[in-house]
């Protein structure tokens, strides 16, 4: 069956009136979800410092091994890592800690040690092929 122009076009009409309610429908229900979330649901910005330790536990060992590095402690928890830490040179421990628990760069860390940028490279590379060893 051959339609013309003017039942294409009432065929169209009727199809997008179809899908305006159809989507209108889904936007009402998407709508009514949220206020039922809204009613269930408590957005972390609103509460108080002391709810929000309440939610969780963080289990605190007085196993931990502490570094000194720069004026600064630095905690590790891991019994293997920090054995192996405690046999490398103290320079490329200090570099270690430097570079993965304090964030410094190389850069950083050479202005710190008064040594030029590669050397300090050079020790880290060095240090982590001794660390990969040691825990290997």
């Amino acid at each position: 069956m051959k339609l013309n122009n003017q039942e294409k076009d009432i065929v169209r009409r009727k199809f997008c009136a179809y899908c305006i309610k159809v989507l209108r429908g889904e936007a009402l229900n998407y709508f009514d979800e949220l206020k039922r979330k809204q009613k269930r649901e408590i957005n972390f910005s609103d509460f108080f410092q002391k709810d929000l330790e309440t939610l969780g536990y963080y289990d605190n060992y007085e196993i931990a091994e502490n570094f000194i590095v720069l004026g600064n402690q630095v905690s590790i928890y891991d019994e293997g890592i920090s054995q192996a830490l405690k046999k490398l040179p103290s320079k490329k421990r200090d570099i270690i800690l430097m570079l993965f628990f304090l964030d410094m760069t190389e850069k950083e860390i050479a202005a710190c040690l008064q040594l030029v940028q590669s050397t300090v490279h050079y020790h880290k590379s060095d240090s982590l092929k001794l660390l990969r060893k040691i825990l290997g």
